[in-house]
């Protein structure tokens, strides 16, 4: 029953991670696959560690005696044994049990921890992907922030061959035209990086990742589906066998042993005799009884075990409150930036309103084409703003999507 419940949680958790597998690039992804098997590999062994082996011994021997020959010496003169034995432990005071149990808990935690890191590659390459959507959105953006900024050197410069301003304007804003310029110059450059940082986790290009739909999840589901949580709550169950398993190797054991015996002496060289050659075949079956007396490491042993199942304990409780307050400062983030999407929503009604007092006053003549120019870019630029924040507030949904169980 318990192989068919550990099948099943190992085919849960290979199941539900082999879409995501495919985003992974292929070198980590192998590592990944080879991982998984070397996890399940590795709880076949410790499940069955406890199953005795069947043995096998034989040799050849000649016997040369320094004393007086005899007709018993030249008889052992040449001999061959083999021997198969077997010895299985058949009660170790609870010890089987807790070493299955063990294997159990440990293949648990091995898997979290494997989950766990994969969630992690997820995590970095839907960050990433989004990071730069957010920076070609940055790059638009400023490209009509430059607009506004040539249409204000444009303005001064007028100004100032009319005698209305001074050089000291008219140089600002050609500068900051051009701090414009140098500022997509490094957002070109922050896009080049992220793709190569997205490489190091995908071999997909940005266009052909769909983003998926995260939304926000609720604070109880994120403290009980959290990863990171759910594999040091593994690690104490695990140590915890282990210090159950531990105890019972100081408590009776039963073995049950079982062994046939082949031997054969003579002198095949001997020509005077007839027949030297002497064959012996024999079997054994034990029932047998094992105990420590006495452990001068005992208690420290246990006590050491005892203590690291204590100190998991209580850093299971640290990484909880971590991930509370983790949760906590990603929602006054989402909090912020929401503030921010309504302030901006206010500016761009503002902007509408802006722009159609101008468009009626342009075609009045009352103000120039540069002004209603300004306030339809400044409208972008807000309309942007809004597209930004939203990337924003969806980085910190990933965050939480992929440090939970799925």
């Amino acid at each position: 029953m318990k192989k068919i419940l550990i099948y099943s949680i190992f085919c849960s958790f290979a199941l539900a991670n082999q879409n995501n597998l495919q985003l992974i690039q292929k070198d980590k992804k192998e590592y990944q696959e080879l991982d998984m098997k070397s996890i399940q590999t590795k709880y076949e062994n410790l499940k069955s560690s406890w199953i005795g082996t069947v043995g096998f011994s034989s040799s050849i021997s000649r016997y040369h005696s320094f004393g007086e020959k005899t007709q018993s010496n030249i008889d052992r003169k040449f001999s061959k044994k083999a021997a198969i034995s077997f010895k299985q432990s058949i009660f170790e005071s609870g010890g089987i049990e807790l070493q299955i149990e063990y294997a159990k808990d440990k293949f648990n935690y091995d898997m979290l921890a494997w989950e766990n890191k994969n969630q992690q590659y997820l995590q970095n390459i839907y960050n990433i992907l989004l990071e730069i959507n957010k920076v070609n959105l940055q790059i638009d953006q400023a490209k009509y922030r430059g607009l506004n900024k040539e249409i204000e050197e444009i303005i001064k410069r007028i100004q100032y061959e009319a005698g209305k301003t001074d050089i000291i304007e008219l140089n600002n804003a050609i500068m900051n035209k051009n701090l414009i310029k140098k500022e997509i110059i490094s957002l070109e450059n922050l896009l080049k990086e992220q793709e190569y940082e997205l490489a190091k986790y995908t071999d997909l290009k940005y266009q052909e990742i769909e983003i998926l739909d995260f939304s926000l999840i609720l604070k109880d589901d994120f403290m009980s589906k959290n990863l990171n949580i759910l594999q040091e709550q593994a690690k104490v169950s695990m140590l915890k066998t282990d210090y159950e398993k531990q105890k019972t190797d100081y408590l009776p054991k039963i073995y049950f042993s079982t062994g046939l015996d082949y031997s054969n002496s003579g002198d095949t060289f001997s020509t005077t005799l007839k027949d030297t050659n002497k064959d012996d075949a024999g079997g054994n079956v034990a029932l047998g009884l094992e105990m420590p007396l006495y452990d001068y490491n005992k208690s420290t042993k246990l006590e050491e075990a005892k203590l690291e199942v204590l100190k998991q304990k209580a850093f299971v409780n640290d990484v909880k409150n971590e991930e509370s307050n983790n949760f906590e400062t990603l929602l006054t983030k989402i909090d912020t930036y929401k503030k921010h999407i309504k302030t901006i929503e206010d500016n761009i009604k503002l902007y509408d309103e802006l722009i159609k007092a101008n468009e009626i006053s342009n075609q009045a003549g009352m103000t120039s084409m540069y002004d209603l120019d300004i306030l339809r870019n400044t409208k972008e630029i807000n309309l942007y703003d809004l597209k930004i924040n939203d990337i924003s507030i969806l980085q910190q949904y990933v965050k939480l999507h992929f440090q939970t169980r799925n």
